[in-house]
């Protein structure tokens, strides 16, 4: 046994597996051709005594390479190119999905952000990655502002978390909680600052095409920080591809086929 761990791994996981040299966006644009209507995002259901189709906003593959097509060229008119560095400061919702595959697919790269970082912990990262945009809350859109000067941002983008809930929902959510906690904002007289809704809604439906590679760096994940300051691990999207090679592997799931 030159390698005891394989005698841990659950059933059914095998010992090797094959990484095919794709960009990580390749597998939406796959599993949207073979499956557009199965469901990719569910969304919603947050409160419990409610739990119904009416408190679900369930995104469909399709639907979401739809709307990553035209967000990547969104922000590809605000300017971003290969290589260049966009902040996703955002928590799990579908707007960080979009963000992320549509940032990967024009050959960008994502840095995701903690939007429960502080001030100076979200102004080191956006300095430290060079990020030329970033994408917001309306909730945390305060903070990227008091910080935006002290860093590179060109843009920023701000979202509300109610955009994508379903309609019962998004209507409960306006009249109970979004003003009172914060999730309104005014944006009309900041500079270079967008709605997330406006520009989808202004975009064409696909990007300029870019030659993106396994070998490009996809991501910049940074670190806690709890032994120093903050550092960004580049990850390749052959990084990217193989963890979730991995991944889908240990759960048994099906994985698209791909090029």
């Amino acid at each position: 046994m030159d390698r005891p761990w394989l005698q841990e791994y659950d059933s059914g996981v095998p010992a090797t597996l094959d990484y095919p040299n794709v960009p990580l966006h390749q597998f939406l644009s796959d599993t949207a051709g073979k499956n557009p209507n199965g469901a990719a995002l569910v969304f919603g259901n947050v409160v419990e005594p409610l739990g119904s189709a009416l408190m679900d906003c369930t995104m469909s593959y399709g639907q979401l390479l739809q709307l990553t097509k035209r967000f990547a060229a969104a922000l590809q008119s605000l300017g971003v190119q290969k290589g260049d560095r966009v902040a996703v400061h955002l928590p799990n919702c579908p707007q960080f999905v979009i963000a992320y595959y549509a940032t990967l697919m024009i050959g960008g790269v994502v840095v995701p952000t903690n939007p429960q970082y502080v001030e100076r912990e979200i102004g080191h990262q956006f300095s430290d990655s060079g990020a030329k945009v970033a994408i917001t809350l309306s909730l945390t859109y305060p903070i990227v502002k008091r910080v935006r000067g002290d860093t590179q941002l060109e843009h920023v983008i701000v979202t509300n978390i109610k955009e994508y809930f379903p309609g019962l929902l998004k209507f409960l959510f306006t009249v109970a909680k979004e003003k009172k906690e914060g999730h309104f904002q005014d944006i009309s007289e900041d500079t270079n600052t967008y709605w997330f809704q406006d520009l989808l809604a202004q975009a064409p439906t696909e990007p300029e095409p870019v030659d993106v590679t396994a070998q490009d760096t996809g991501v910049l994940m940074y670190t806690g920080g709890t032994t120093g300051v903050s550092k960004g691990a580049q990850l390749t999207h052959k990084n990217l591809v193989a963890n979730a090679i991995q991944a889908v592997s240990y759960t048994h799931l099906t994985l698209p086929t791909t090029l």
